[in-house]
């Protein structure tokens, strides 16, 4: 065997597979599509489960792909040992009742065997105890030495998940050598050293399992097949891990750059750098995916990534963010395999950067409180308390400094010290509350996958790109969650009707765009539309009110759209097309849609950005959009091939896997979009486009709303009616007058608000004087304590202030509340904090006893009051905790 570069191993696998009559299909994206059961997709038969099922056909019978694919359970021992990864690529032949056994297992021997020129001496194959067929073919046909054959049971050789299609396994390893051993004399295939390699495994699927333990013969059996690219390329090359493979290492050797150490010298330093370049490697394609950081899912999993690496550049000694500047050799290694790294290259670095430099900025902060507490608990171990982060403090590192709670775990493991996890989800769930009750929201057609899943029809035909009204067939009616043969009427309208129809003009609901609306009607029945959704298997549900009538299945009924409601929406989605056009020239190239909605009344738009979008550059892109308005450019719409589709430069979602043919929708000259949308025939028909609102959802992600055509007029109409109620109540005839009279008012708001502030401040120099006159003595220190009710924090500082600044050898302490909320004021003098007496460090011992927390200056701190029958304990308290803190 010669020594290959893992890209051309990949292409070599996918090329013998295609003369073997197999189907080369694009790696799937890492978001899994349509399958709630995975977080991100960590095999290479994971996207084609629905095939192996049976749920949806597959484009041919036999296809190979090279997955990429992340695995995130054993993440803290990423960088301990060489030998794991985040990310790696899975080869992969599949058969959906076509070839079987006999095949898959020639062809994985010719591959590796004769196209490969692995010694047939260095290969070694295990099968199922009971698979008698699958041993005999290895044996008598392909001739594989029985010394070279081993059986195992059904833990290691025996593929199952729940019910459903399983079977047996037959896996091929490679003999790497007795350097690789464990030196034992009974070392052979199945030892936990790593000498034997496991490089491939060969499924077959041919039982159904009912889960209970009863395997059905399948009529038709799948192959699915895995092997790790990486693996392979350890293999090719001689090397003994996936750091020292061609495209991994030369990542690996942009890390020793940037951080100027060398990998091999120091046992600790080169966890780091694995650390980092494994983690690098994951983000960059996730991200390329459209995944973004975020506190949930997959975004808490990428988070995790970036900022597990980060903090191992800063043991390193790396001081500024730098992975960045790692993706430029990922993307250069990987980009020829997948072209969308180097499409998507300043937005991969944009989002990289944003989530690095914001960890970098309260990194030090949080690590600094982190090490302080482990030195708490270490200590205080040492009289015999358990070593345990309370819940709480892991929470606010978490809030405050932005540490998920696998890295906090991480780093305090590393003195042995365990988290109060059931705490900390505690507070976590307290504060996700609110967030999650804002997105609840019911879908009344969430069951209709499973109702209308199995009808013995042919799918929908859409007719609604040409026509608003068409000639239909009832195909199927439900009533609330069960499936009838007729819907009638009891008293009044009946509500939640589900129709499925043989053709539809109604739009269902997809890409951002809300289902039609419109009337079914005939022969003694009336239905309003009220939206439109598709199944999975192609079948339009359209949800119904039954007006009036009798509906039965085989009805012949009209099905009309509304055409205002369809134009305006129209309207709406083609400015969705012109508006991301438009940000990409004003904002940049890295501007991705990132999600969308558009109905009859607005166009909501959410893209990738990074901070804050100008008033100026707003203007601009609303300036841009209504000029392709008023151009009149017409928009044309053309099913073409992807190939073709991408080479006109059609812009398509993150993430999202398109078939062999797509609808691209073209705004002549300006923009070219992968969308199955329904659009205006040319811009003119928008009328104008005015921007409402341009807000963060999360972080990277901005948001434009805006409205179209005749809600232009109702919002210039409305803000004409809010301008003539303002001059009313400011008493101003003419309009053009009421800046004028809006500065006059702002004047006189302003001389009231300095009378006001000159009142407060006489009244806080009486109450100081007060103080004085109660003030306790500490070794010389006057300390001056009270509670203020009604007084807010603005107050309270002024009465430090003044104090403070009256008497240089005082401590004081106010406590007041405003609009519910208690607050805590601490002044030290100059010649008190000579004497070691540091206002953030009373503060923060004094508002603990309340429960809250808070910090500052050495001469002011602020901090919050948590339960207010505490505070006079608090006060009490603050001589004591004087002389705790004095030198």
């Amino acid at each position: 065997m010669k020594w290959t570069g893992l890209n051309d191993l990949r292409e070599e696998f996918l090329s013998f597979f295609e003369e073997k009559g197999h189907l080369r299909l694009d790696s799937f994206p890492l978001v899994p599509k349509d399958d709630k059961s995975l977080l991100l997709i960590n095999s290479g038969m994971a996207p084609m489960k629905k095939w192996f099922l049976g749920q949806e056909e597959p484009p041919r019978n036999r296809v190979c792909t090279c997955q990429k694919c992340i695995r995130t359970p054993d993440i803290e021992r990423v960088g301990i040992t060489a030998r794991h990864g985040t990310f790696f690529e899975m080869l992969g032949n599949f058969s959906f009742q076509d070839y079987f056994k006999e095949d898959a297992i020639a062809w994985g021997w010719e591959f590796l065997n004769k196209r490969l020129a692995i010694p047939a001496e260095k290969l070694y194959i295990s099968v199922y105890l009971e698979d008698d067929e699958a041993y005999d073919i290895w044996t008598k046909k392909i001739g594989i030495d029985p010394d070279h054959m081993v059986r195992f049971g059904k833990e290691d050789n025996f593929w199952e998940h729940g019910s459903g299609p399983c079977g047996p396994c037959s896996e091929i390893y490679f003999d790497r050598g007795p350097e690789y051993g464990c030196g034992k004399a009974d070392c052979k295939v199945g030892c936990d050293c790593d000498r034997y390699m496991e490089v491939w495994n060969l499924v077959f699927s041919q039982f159904d399992s009912d889960g209970a333990g009863t395997y059905t013969l399948l009529e038709h059996p799948n192959i699915d097949t895995g092997m790790g690219l990486e693996r392979l390329a350890c293999v090719l090359q001689g090397v003994g891990n996936l750091f020292e493979v061609d495209t991994v290492n030369n990542i690996l050797k942009h890390v020793e750059r940037i951080t100027g150490k060398h990998y091999g010298d120091d046992p600790k330093t080169d966890i780091s750098i694995r650390v980092i370049t494994d983690h690098v490697r994951s983000t960059v394609f996730m991200v390329s995916d459209g995944i973004l950081p975020s506190n949930e899912g997959r975004g808490y999993v990428l988070r995790r990534l970036l900022r597990r690496a980060a903090r191992h550049g800063r043991m390193l000694g790396v001081d500024r963010p730098f992975l960045a500047e790692l993706c430029n050799t990922v993307i250069a290694e990987n980009g020829g395999a997948y072209p969308e790294l180097r499409e998507h290259e300043d937005y991969i670095k944009k989002v990289i950067s944003a989530e690095e430099d914001r960890f970098s900025r309260t990194i030090d902060q949080g690590l600094s409180i982190l090490n302080g507490m482990v030195d708490a608990i270490s200590n205080a171990a040492m009289e015999g308390k358990k070593k345990i982060l309370s819940g709480i403090e892991a929470f606010r590192l978490h809030d405050t400094f932005g540490f998920p709670l696998d890295l906090t775990k991480e780093i305090v493991a590393e003195a042995g010290i365990e988290v109060d996890e059931d705490k900390f989800r505690e507070e976590l769930q307290r504060q996700r509350e609110t967030a999650r009750e804002d997105r609840k929201s019911k879908d009344i057609n969430g069951w209709a996958t499973d109702l209308f899943g199995e009808l013995d029809a042919e799918p929908t035909v859409f007719v609604g790109y040409d026509k608003l009204e068409s000639d239909s067939t009832v195909l199927a009616v439900a009533d609330e969650d069960e499936l009838v043969d007729a819907v009638s009427m009891d008293d009044g309208a009946k509500e939640g009707v589900l129709v499925v129809l043989d053709k539809t003009p109604f739009y269902a609901e997809a890409g951002g765009q809300v289902g039609d609306m419109g009337y079914l009607t005939g022969e003694g029945v009336k239905l309003r539309v009220t939206g439109c959704k598709k199944t999975p298997k192609g079948f339009y549900v359209h949800t119904c009110v039954l007006e009036s009538g009798l509906l039965v299945k085989g009805a012949k009924v009209v099905a009309s759209v509304s055409r205002r409601l369809r134009m305006a929406t129209a309207r709406n989605h083609s400015a969705a097309h012109l508006l991301q056009a438009a940000l990409r020239d004003v904002l940049g190239l890295h501007v991705h849609q990132a999600g969308s909605y558009e109905d009859s009344s607005r166009v909501r738009f959410d893209f990738t950005h990074f901070g804050a979008v100008t008033a100026d550059e707003l203007a601009k892109v609303e300036k841009i959009v209504n000029e392709k308005i008023f151009d009149a450019l017409p928009v044309m719409t053309e099913v073409m091939s992807i190939k073709e589709a991408k080479e006109r430069g059609a812009m398509a979602l993150f993430g999202e896997k398109y078939g062999d043919t797509v609808r691209v929708v073209n705004i002549e000259g300006y923009s070219t979009e992968l969308c199955g949308g329904t659009h205006v025939a040319n811009t003119a028909m928008i009328g104008g486009f005015k921007i409402l609102s341009e807000t963060s959802v999360a972080a990277g992600i901005r948001r434009i709303e805006g409205v179209t055509g005749t809600n232009v007029l109702a919002l210039l109409a409305e803000r004409e009616a809010l301008i003539a109620d303002t001059c009313e109540k400011l008493k101003v005839s003419n309009m053009a007058d009421l800046p004028i009279r809006v500065a006059s008012v702002n004047a006189e708001l302003h001389d009231l608000r300095s009378q006001l502030d000159k009142a407060k401040a006489a009244a806080a120099s009486q109450q100081a004087e007060g103080l004085f006159k109660n003030a306790q003595e500490v070794d010389g220190i006057k300390i001056m304590t009270a509670y203020f009710s009604g007084t807010g924090a603005d107050t309270l500082r002024s009465m430090c202030d003044k104090i403070r600044d009256t008497v240089p050898l005082s401590v004081v302490v106010l406590c007041g509340d405003s609009d519910g909320k208690g607050t805590m004021a601490v002044a030290v003098g100059r010649e008190a904090i000579a004497r070691g007496i540091k206002a953030g460090a009373l503060a923060k011992l004094a508002s603990a006893i309340t429960g809250g927390n808070g910090g500052g200056k050495p001469d002011f701190a602020m901090a919050g009051v948590r339960d207010a029958s505490k505070v006079d304990e608090a006060l009490a308290a603050v001589p004591e905790l004087v002389r705790s803190l004095m030198k």
